[in-house]
């Protein structure tokens, strides 16, 4: 659909010699097609000249000609549609559907079914003499054949690792190519052949091994004898970077997404997501590294224990102008850990300028506005370190315009805290519902899931900026490190200082600690935001390392009862419970005809009737919280239920349990079994709740 409008002279059109700016865009509304629902958008466009049912008025030199044109883009449909989609808007009117979908599908199907959907249809158009019936979507018959070319060389570059992870796709595109007769471009055989080739290398070559790491028993001398802070702190930072950066570059953004991430404490997914783990496991033994360097000497005293600290705060400096926010974080999470931070007298002993950079790289990762500083630094141009041996030569990251970066110097790669992007994709998929009224894919929580990869991808490309050379004695010390459980650590650190001199005078971060990166892998649940920076968790537990998303947030430290450092959760997968009760908690944010939800719910705050809360087992030591997704309509049974099967317990029934919330000063609450939880709850304490098992009379 479409029509043209003029102005009607060159007053309204132009003022001062300015042309008055319009939205360009209006929405219309949806349209419902068999297998799909479509959002319209009316777009208007200036055009050249009117059309010839309008006459031209040349005496008006000022006359603007508009033309309003119906733009349409998939909301929510079937597989199949989805697929059809695929060939309509290759270059079509919604350029971000095709990165949209070859990010995101693996949330709802496998790359098998797609690319089987794509031929399969594609092929009966070659045999198909017929011309399309008029009015489809899909292009006449030679057009789809180019398009599928296109669709195909773009999967294989953009997403290589999908073929990799399945031969059968090549087979099915060697297949397509050998039954088609027409002419297959050289960059699509040349990616295939690439791809195929990789298939024939010895499969137990371990796909995720660092290509820096230095090979077993390849280690010199050098390596064994000098430990990692014998070398100069830029050097290990660069180091660290270089690792962190291969990391990055190999990590495939698909396995960010919650509804793959989130499920990776399950039995049978313990391989999912490698790429995502491996960066997991580097982040863990950069923090465990930290620790062990600060506590594996007993007998050293508090000035040369200091000296160790400083050490790393010059380290994580250097990382810090690199752009290195992953291996800045560990290093800020080792040194926030309660173990260290305990250590009243060796804290003492640090000088005042090393505390004030402790002070101000912590900053960074403060939850203040939704981690406003961490975000926004990841798009800021900054000067670089220019290599020295100046012990002075402190890097200090200046900000300039970035068109006076752009004149002194070339692209500044960053690698990001990965948790930042874990943690607003899990929220996102616990808010937004897979599918609407009907069975449909709602491809809106697509788009919005998309929104947040492009960024991990974008950030990705500017890591082809870093020059750095590996040195394989530096990487071999760092890889032979000792390192310590927490529970040693935490022992270790008694031994060093008792627990009655420990905390008063240590480095206060607005007595907030980070949590372990760890967690990841441990099939741990999220911490949301404390809407309120002053509460502290209830459960009187300690945690090692924060994430650093937008939705998550620093928690205070206590000592341990036990003595003992607990495990705190970093990120939540939010493992979703079964369809009917995924369905209940997320029904209410969509509506048949409109997938997305208005806002998205957080931690400690009631929005539009949902809120998210946290319950735990008791008898855990609060160190293992599912969150949960609550609304306005969910009982204490329901809740119950549904915080059972995120705790993988299917023995107990809902009427075995108790909830209970935990409020400040060791008070509870008690929500009764047929109450409403969400008007049930305290909603001026910590949304907190723990399974109590009911006592048998």
């Amino acid at each position: 659909m479409s029509d043209e409008e003029q102005s009607p002279g060159s007053k309204p059109a132009r003022a001062m010699g300015k042309e008055i700016t319009m939205n360009p865009l209006q929405e219309w509304g949806e349209e419902v097609e068999d297998g799909g629902v479509y959002g319209v958008t009316l777009k208007r466009v200036r055009t050249e000249s009117p059309s010839a049912d309008i006459p031209a008025n040349p005496l008006s030199p000022g006359y603007v000609h508009y033309k309003t044109c119906k733009v349409r883009s998939i909301r929510a449909g079937t597989l199949e549609k989805l697929v059809e989609n695929l060939l309509v808007e290759f270059q079509g009117s919604d350029p971000g559907y095709v990165p949209t979908f070859l990010s995101t599908y693996r949330a709802f199907t496998s790359p098998e079914k797609v690319l089987e959907l794509l031929l399969d249809r594609c092929l009966e158009k070659v045999s198909d003499k017929e011309p399309v019936r008029h009015g489809s979507s899909v292009p006449e018959t030679g057009t789809v054949q180019r398009v599928v070319r296109g669709l195909l060389q773009t999967w294989l570059e953009r997403h290589p690792q999908d073929f990799r992870d399945s031969p059968r796709c090549l087979q099915l595109i060697s297949s397509y190519l050998n039954r088609d007769s027409r002419e297959t471009p050289s960059q699509l055989l040349r990616l295939l052949k690439s791809l195929e080739d990789e298939g024939t290398q010895d499969p137990s070559e371990k796909e995720w091994q660092l290509i820096t790491r230095p090979a077993e028993g390849d280690s010199e001398a050098s390596g064994n004898t000098i430990t990692l802070l014998s070398y100069p702190p830029q050097d290990v930072a660069e180091q660290l970077t270089l690792i962190d950066v291969d990391l990055f570059q190999k990590l495939q953004s698909c396995h960010c997404l919650g509804s793959i991430w989130s499920q990776r404490d399950k039995k049978e997914n313990r391989h999912v997501a490698p790429s995502v783990r491996a960066t997991v496991a580097q982040f863990n033994a950069v923090t465990a590294c930290v620790t062990a360097s600060v506590l594996s000497d007993i007998q050293l005293k508090p000035q040369l224990r200091a000296k160790v600290l400083e050490k790393w705060i010059c380290i994580a400096q250097y990382c810090r102008f690199l752009r290195n926010f992953s291996s800045l974080r560990a290093i800020l999470s080792a040194l926030q850990s309660n173990s260290i931070y305990r250590l009243k007298r060796t804290w003492s002993s640090v000088s005042r300028d090393n505390l004030n950079i402790f002070h101000k790289l912590s900053a960074i990762f403060s939850d203040d506005n939704n981690h406003e500083i961490s975000r926004e630094i990841l798009t800021k141009d900054e000067i670089p370190l220019r290599r020295t041996n100046s012990a002075r030569n402190e890097p200090r990251p200046l900000q300039r315009s970035a068109s006076q970066v752009r004149s002194t110097r070339p692209a500044q790669g960053t690698v990001p805290y990965l948790g930042t992007f874990l943690t607003d994709l899990v929220m996102l998929d616990t808010a937004l519902p897979d599918y609407i009224e009907g069975g449909l894919i709602n491809f809106e929580k697509r788009r919005k899931e998309y929104e947040v990869l492009a960024k991990i991808q974008k950030l990705q490309l500017t890591c082809r900026h870093y020059v750095l050379t590996p040195k394989p004695e530096i990487l071999q010390a760092f890889y032979t490190h000792r390192q310590l459980t927490e529970d040693q650590s935490y022992r270790i650190s008694r031994s060093i200082e008792p627990p009655a001199d420990s905390c008063p005078n240590s480095p206060r971060i607005r007595r907030k600690l980070t949590k372990r990166f760890s967690s990841l892998l441990l099939g741990s649940e999220v911490f949301s935001p404390k809407m309120n920076g002053d509460r502290v968790s209830p459960s009187g537990s300690c945690s090692s390392c924060e994430i650093d998303e937008g939705l998550i947030a620093a928690l205070c430290p206590a000592e341990p009862a036990s003595g003992k450092l607990t495990e705190r959760t970093l990120l939540e997968p939010f493992n979703l419970p079964t369809t009917p009760l995924r369905e209940d908690a997320v029904g209410p944010l969509s509506s048949p005809r409109s997938p997305v939800s208005p806002s998205l719910p957080v931690y400690n705050q009631q929005i539009a009737d949902l809120c998210i809360i946290r319950v735990s087992m008791e008898n855990t030591h609060g160190n293992l919280y599912k969150s949960i997704l609550l609304t306005s309509q969910d009982k204490s049974r329901v809740v119950i239920q549904r915080a059972l099967h995120k705790h993988n317990i299917d023995l107990c029934g809902p009427d075995d349990f108790q909830l209970v919330q935990l409020l400040s000063d060791g008070k509870e609450l008690t929500i009764p079994d047929t109450a409403n939880v969400y008007y049930a709850m305290n909603t001026s304490a910590n949304f907190d709740f723990v399974l109590r098992r009911r006592r048998v009379s």
